[in-house]
């Protein structure tokens, strides 16, 4: 991202990490790799077919912050790092603290591509990730905004994450995702009960997700979104 953001490169690959630790779990305490406050729901699905994930997107005001926060939703293949897209909302760091619509995509190289877009989110946006057999399509409130070339990307097994982050140390987050379409190859998605947090902020719910906290020194976790339990997995 180009306002003070270090780059998503370092960002999928935090991620990547705490996906790999669902597969391979050890014994020691989960570490978080990242600097930042963010919580990431994994989806699960048939994410190399068709597919459509819309989700109401609301990110609330946080006058005192001293940078900028996230809400988005991610394509994610299972290189580390690697490639990717997403798209989201943004509130930076700027007086005004205006709240901008975002994509992001991240190519095989590495280079990624980041674009700010002005919409009235104030109360909330429809953010969605959707896809055919050749394009990944990004659309804010039923209007495209960005689309990308899946042979451009070659995301191997991707999946979708969903992602809440403050970035500034003792930053608070309060945001929250409603689905409004979760579909992959033809079928509906199961409600995605795995979660992970790292430095303070936690996600909860069971359909419509929610992330609140402080970013500030914690450990890592895994949270299970049915009960609310935190540890080494789901």
């Amino acid at each position: 991202m180009r306002f003070p953001y270090t780059g998503i490169v370092e960002y999928l690959a935090v991620v990547c990490i705490a996906v790999m630790l669902t597969a391979h779990v050890s014994a020691a305490a989960v570490k978080p790799a990242s600097t930042d406050g963010e919580a990431t729901v994994y989806v699960a699905g048939k994410f190399s077919a068709d597919f459509d994930v819309a989700y109401r997107a609301v990110l609330k005001p946080a006058p005192h912050n001293k940078s900028w926060s996230t809400l988005s939703i991610l394509l994610i293949g299972r290189q580390i790092p690697g490639p990717g897209a997403s798209v989201g909302l943004v509130s930076g760091a700027s007086p005004a603290r205006m709240l901008h619509a975002f994509t992001d995509v991240v190519y095989p190289h590495l280079k990624d591509d980041y674009r700010s877009y002005g919409a009235n989110c104030t109360l909330g946006c429809v953010i969605e990730l959707r896809g055919d057999a050749a394009r990944i399509y990004a659309d804010v409130d039923g209007k495209e905004i960005a689309s990308w070339s899946r042979s451009d990307l070659y995301l191997q097994r991707p999946y979708i994450q969903l992602n809440a982050e403050a970035h500034g140390a003792g930053d608070s987050l309060d945001a929250s995702l409603t689905p409004v379409r979760t579909i992959a190859a033809g079928r509906s998605l199961s409600l995605p009960k795995c979660a992970f947090t790292t430095r303070g902020i936690e996600p909860s719910g069971l359909g419509v997700l929610t992330f609140h906290g402080v970013s500030r020194d914690a450990a890592g976790a895994f949270v299970n979104l049915s009960n609310g339990s935190h540890g080494d997995k789901c």
